[in-house]
């Protein structure tokens, strides 16, 4: 049991930081020694060297004496342990990778790195609190302090931005700003695929839930299809987050890199209000894109070679006002992580290998290496001049460069031209629907185009031509879809 202990200042009785602890030692606990019980029952309380300068600074005693560290407890023996609790807070806070971006009274705003989790750092704001220079409130009898209340989410696998409070009052103050827009946080990723700035700008909640919808029906049955949308629409409340939240972010394309895993892989930026879970939005909004962020949790996908758990994704910004200081508006500003710009370099240096070595490869087998101009095919004066067409049928590259040297037979009678496509083989679907979007009159009104897709690409060829509208899919001998037909949207 705690008891404080007093120290004397000028005559008068004031009460100190230090506190002493006394166990006594059960049978299960007998045969230790002192080293081994302190560094396992106060494991909770101090870090391991602090642990073990208690040792040292002669603040442990067994029986009222002092003893070595390598002390054999007995059944009944008593462990008297003195504990500067400051310095133990102090000690704790050393073992947790967090840092002060931003204080006033009530409220902090802290930087965490991944692998801290929400008691973690609302243990870590309380600790900050009592550990200041100018703290005058009461001290704690053990490092087992109240703990702040976390406003915003609290991703464990996250390097996150993460407001704190000191009270429910303040928290629900903060969540009426964040309801009412005046807290931004600002979120960057890396997603699969090469993403076209178009594709985000034109991403609308409205159009993000037909999407998704369509795609859960393709994949229910009669008896689950009307469950499976509910649940969709139930997720926006069980997270507590408005029906048009996808609305209300502003993404932004900032790099694009190649992969020999991925295809692509695109650093995107998102800047989201009125919600207390931005991340979480982020990586849904993507997700229902057909570029999910690379990770290895809800709503991402794991990136091969790539271990770490949670996923790669960091908050840059946040802008919040003051609570304490009415029209102060408070802004914690963070550069890009280097883990995520250390992914990219390393994805761009395998890909380079991986391409010099395809080459090589290709080259050996009398192959030879380019690609078509399907992004301008409807801009062909010949092409232009024939159309506009009832019917295009279109049989393009789709075999990623990785795969190419599994295929020798077709290499030895077709051109790699007509075999290899980037970004993991969407290259060219990707190319044909910006050239068709481009010059839309190439087909007439109700036109078609058919594609041959490889096995198991009807899902990413959909996202693509999301908004045409699918005729017909074709399966071929073996069960494998094989062929999809859209018709363009009316112009």
């Amino acid at each position: 049991m705690p008891v404080p202990t007093q120290s004397s200042s000028n005559g008068s009785t004031a009460l100190s930081r230090l506190v002493v602890q006394q166990r006594h030692i059960d049978t299960a606990q007998a045969g230790k020694k002192l080293r081994a019980y302190i560094l396992h029952e106060y494991r909770d309380m101090f870090v391991r060297p602090d642990a073990i300068a208690l040792l040292r600074q002669k603040r442990v005693q067994v029986n009222g004496q002092f003893v070595l560290d390598t002390h054999i407890l007995q059944p009944g023996d008593c462990v008297r342990v003195e504990i500067d609790m400051i310095q133990a807070i102090r000690g704790r806070l050393r073992g947790l990778d967090v840092e002060l971006k931003y204080a006033e009274p009530g409220l902090v705003v802290l930087l965490k790195a991944p692998g801290i989790n929400k008691p973690m750092i609302e243990w870590a704001a309380a600790a900050l609190e009592v550990t200041r220079d100018d703290y005058d409130g009461s001290l704690p009898d053990s490092s087992d302090l109240l703990p702040w209340i976390a406003v915003n989410e609290v991703d464990k696998g996250l390097r996150s931005i993460v407001i704190l409070v000191d009270s429910e009052a303040r928290r629900q103050a903060m969540l009426e700003n964040i309801d009412n827009g005046l807290v931004k946080f600002t979120v960057c990723a890396l997603c699969h695929g090469n993403i076209d700035q178009a594709l985000l700008d034109q991403a609308t909640a409205k159009s993000v839930a037909d999407t998704a919808k369509k795609a859960l029906c393709a994949s229910a049955n009669d008896n689950t299809r009307g469950n499976t949308l509910y649940q969709y629409d139930m997720w926006f409340q069980y997270n507590n987050l408005r029906a048009d939240v996808f609305d209300l972010a502003t993404l932004r394309v900032m790099s694009v890199t190649k992969s020999s895993t991925a295809g692509h892989l695109t650093m995107i930026q998102g800047a989201m209000t009125h919600t207390a879970s931005p991340s979480l939005v982020l990586r849904r909004l993507m997700f229902e894109l057909g570029h999910p962020i690379a990770g290895t949790q809800t709503y991402a996908k794991p990136l091969q070679n790539h271990k770490d758990k949670g996923a790669l994704q960091a908050f840059l910004k946040i802008e919040l006002p003051s609570l304490a200081d009415i029209g102060k508006q408070v802004v914690v500003d963070e550069d890009i992580p280097p883990k995520l710009l250390n992914v990219c370099l390393r994805e761009a240096k395998f890909y380079g290998q991986r391409q010099k070595k395809a080459l090589a490869e290709i080259a050996r087998l009398g192959g030879s290496s380019g690609q078509p101009a399907f992004e301008t095919f409807t801009l062909d004066p010949h092409v232009v001049g024939c159309g506009p067409f009832d019917f295009i049928a279109c049989n393009p590259p789709y075999v990623s460069p990785n795969k190419i040297t599994q295929l020798r037979t077709a290499i030895e009678h077709e051109p790699v031209l007509a075999l290899v496509a980037e970004s993991g083989g969407y290259q060219c679907y990707h190319d044909i629907y910006t050239s068709l979007t481009t010059n839309p009159r190439i087909l007439t009104s109700g036109g078609c185009i058919a594609f041959e897709i490889g096995k198991d690409m009807a899902s990413g060829v959909r996202r693509i031509f999301a908004g045409w509208t699918e005729v017909a899919a074709v399966k071929d001998a073996c069960g494998f879809l094989r062929v999809l037909v859209f018709q363009a949207p009316q112009v």
